[in-house]
């Protein structure tokens, strides 16, 4: 791990922290002398948590011919390693939230981890994983690195996340930032929490994708590679298209890693649309809509048996350079859209992107929306604390700018101290309250510098929209008239919004 991450790591304040009950199960499990009575005595402190052991314990996952009505009972059913993976699992799901600024979509990330943990639990058992039940919580945790990377480096992962969360490119973007990615900065935290090394191990090796990436005893390596394929069979659930490149790829990954062929792919895939709604439940998550199961499994089927796996497996090692370099040139065409200081988009972006959604809202009759954004007094901001200070409030403006846009926005870097959003579809009205929410943000809440001072600024917001009271000829109008909204923010007081019309 680079070492001016690690000394950020190790001097954070905000890490995540173990839950009390998550605690004294990890003690419990590096304890050789504990037993189902010490177990018990520890999940009764949560009567939640002793609650969801007893309906997983009755649920179709251990299926019993007689229900299981006390909690010895289901700790006995589920054996003691089994119980205390369960009980770590359910303390730590949602334990964790979004720390201020953060541009990471946390529901999605638990929705994530849970299908994660189900697919490396159902593809142990197919695999033959002796304990197969302990692959639950290292596919819960492969990517708790992300959280320690929100955590400890808000402003550089809400950077490294506007590139893309598709894994492949999230992976790449992290080493683009801070030369490693999240699983190997998820083991280090699993190491700080005191967690078994096979747990740590599993996590750091979570991103292998061949046999030959995993060292160890047969089983530990067996267990690393149903993790590995589950974050490929997660992202299938999560994924808004169906993707063949992406089915094929796990049919590739299946057969390096475990020897599967088509059919035992499509019924993993099965096995475990069938769990969602119990895990959802169990959980209290929403995995996967419905709807989506049956899309999931329909698509897959006719993928997998359309292709023949042995001929993917052939091609394979093609496949991953040709991917690899189509992730390196995703990035490199990302930079050349993007602002080198801020990471908002740049200007020739913005100006292909008006000239498209211009075109858009005409062909659609649709409103178009433009803010034209500047922030109040900056000079001063540089007179007083120096340029270094000037970059780091520009930096933090666009956070925020971003943290409100919607995903189909588009934040840009107009020049200097002004900024342009691209806002599609959206009517005045929203458009405005949108951004009366943005100028309050920056206003309200300081902007810190490193040197520990923090600096209050504020921006004065010009709006004008196409489609809507007025029709303008192209889209330079529609900024320019955006513009001289902000000459009335600034006439009328500073840090404010305006909005223009057509006098």
């Amino acid at each position: 791990m680079d070492e001016a991450l690690l000394r950020r790591l190790q001097l954070c304040p905000d890490l995540p922290t173990l839950p009390t009950v998550a605690m004294k199960v990890v003690e419990l499990g590096r304890d050789p002398e504990a037993g189902v009575p010490e177990v018990a005595e520890v999940v009764a402190l949560d009567p939640a948590l002793a609650a969801k052991l007893l309906r997983i314990a009755n649920s179709p996952l251990y299926a019993q011919r007689r229900k299981v009505d006390n909690l010895r009972q289901a700790l006995m059913l589920l054996g003691l390693n089994s119980a205390l993976t369960l009980a770590l699992s359910f303390s730590l799901v949602g334990a964790f939230g979004a720390p201020a600024g953060s541009g990471m979509d946390y529901r999605r990330y638990w929705q994530r981890c849970l299908l994660c943990g189900m697919a490396s639990r159902v593809i142990g058992r197919r695999a033959g994983v002796r304990r197969y039940d302990d692959l639950f919580l290292a596919g819960l945790l492969q990517d708790i690195g992300m959280l320690v990377l929100d955590a400890v480096a808000s402003e550089a992962y809400t950077r490294v996340i506007a590139w893309g969360m598709e894994h492949e490119l999230l992976i790449a973007s992290e080493h683009e930032e801070f030369n490693c990615d999240h699983a190997e900065v998820g083991a280090w935290m699993l190491e700080q929490w005191g967690m078994p090394d096979s747990l740590v191990r599993a996590v750091r090796l979570s991103h292998a994708r061949t046999r030959d990436d995993i060292s160890g005893a047969h089983d530990e390596v067996l267990g690393i590679a149903c993790i590995t394929l589950a974050g490929w069979l997660a992202d299938i659930w999560l994924s808004d298209t169906d993707d063949p490149g992406l089915t094929f790829r796990i049919g590739e990954l299946a057969q390096q890693l475990l020897g599967f062929d088509a059919a035992t792919v499509h019924e993993l895939i099965d096995e475990i649309g069938a769990q969602t709604p119990e895990m959802s439940a169990l959980f209290e998550v929403e995995l996967v809509d419905p709807q989506r199961v049956r899309a999931v499994l329909d698509h897959a089927r006719e993928v997998l048996l359309v292709r023949n796996l042995q001929i993917i497996h052939e091609a394979a090692e093609a496949r991953l350079q040709a991917e690899q370099m189509a992730v390196r040139a995703r990035l490199l065409e990302e930079r050349t859209r993007r602002d080198g200081l801020t990471g908002a988009f740049n200007r020739a972006y913005l100006e292909e992107t008006l000239a498209r959604e211009f075109r858009l809202a005409e062909d659609g009759g649709w409103p178009l929306s433009v803010a034209f954004i500047d922030l109040d007094y900056f000079k001063k901001v540089n007179d007083t604390w120096g340029h270094q200070a000037g970059d780091e409030v520009l930096r933090e403006v666009v956070n925020r700018l971003m943290s409100q846009a919607r995903y189909s926005d588009v934040v840009a870097r107009y020049g200097g101290e002004e900024f342009v959003i691209v806002l599609p579809g959206i009517r005045r009205d929203s458009a405005r309250m949108m951004l009366e929410r943005l100028r309050a943000d920056v206003a309200n809440r300081p902007i810190n510098l490193p040197s520990g001072e923090a600096i209050n600024v504020t921006i004065s917001v010009g709006l004008a929209t196409h489609n809507e009271g007025a029709v303008y000829a192209d889209a330079e109008t529609l900024v320019r008239n955006a513009d001289r909204a902000v000459y009335d923010a600034k006439r009328n007081g500073r840090n404010r919004v305006e909005v223009y019309a057509d006098s």
